[in-house]
């Protein structure tokens, strides 16, 4: 068991995609369902977003702030737990396995403030664990209006595991990106 709360972001407005992504089906499975079973280590699990959907079964924390911004999640989650170490992760990434987080957590240390992927050539900012101690980085970079993670990342001191190129980092934001990971689990099977 990770001694972690995973947070799993939904509250995106999915402009490119047209409607919610987390309502996607993929292989038999909605997309947060799939997350969501991705994170059975955890000793928590949340869905955070803007609203609670009336066919959302499952622990809801809302956005603190009106903002659309990944940001926003952190921030949120951040906000609602006590413990030290908590997962961001976005329904951008409908792959994710279980062994990932797995090797995130034994990549964290004492002097870092988060552990992110890196994956086919890109930081996978909403895929990583972030360290409350953080909170107050966040709060200041959001009143100065810095709203994106890499930014925030710059400010600091996070450790960073390669995974190569790892189809599992696949990102979904539009219906071409759903499409090809159809396609993916259509030839993978």
């Amino acid at each position: 068991m990770i001694p972690a709360k995973a947070f799993i972001l939904i509250g995106g407005k999915s402009k490119r995609f047209g409607s919610p992504k987390w309502k996607v089906v993929i292989d038999g499975n909605t997309v947060l369902d799939r997350i969501w079973g991705s994170c059975t280590k955890f000793e928590n699990r949340f869905v955070v977003g803007k609203e609670k959907h009336a066919d959302l079964n499952k622990p809801f924390i809302q956005d603190e702030l009106k903002l659309n911004a990944p940001i926003n999640g952190l921030y949120t989650a951040l906000k609602n737990t006590k413990t030290d170490w908590n997962l961001l992760l976005s329904c951008d990434l409908p792959l994710v396995e279980s062994d990932i987080f797995l090797k995130l957590w034994e990549s964290r240390n004492e002097k870092c403030d988060a552990v992110i992927p890196i994956a086919n050539g890109k930081i996978q900012v909403t895929c990583g664990f972030y360290h409350n101690r953080i909170l107050p980085t966040i709060e200041h970079e959001i009143q100065k209006e810095n709203y994106r993670l890499f930014k925030l990342l710059e400010k600091l001191n996070p450790t960073f595991v390669d995974f190569g190129n790892d189809h599992r980092f696949l990102n979904m934001n539009t219906e071409k990106d759903y499409e090809e990971i159809l396609n993916y689990i259509t030839e993978r099977d």
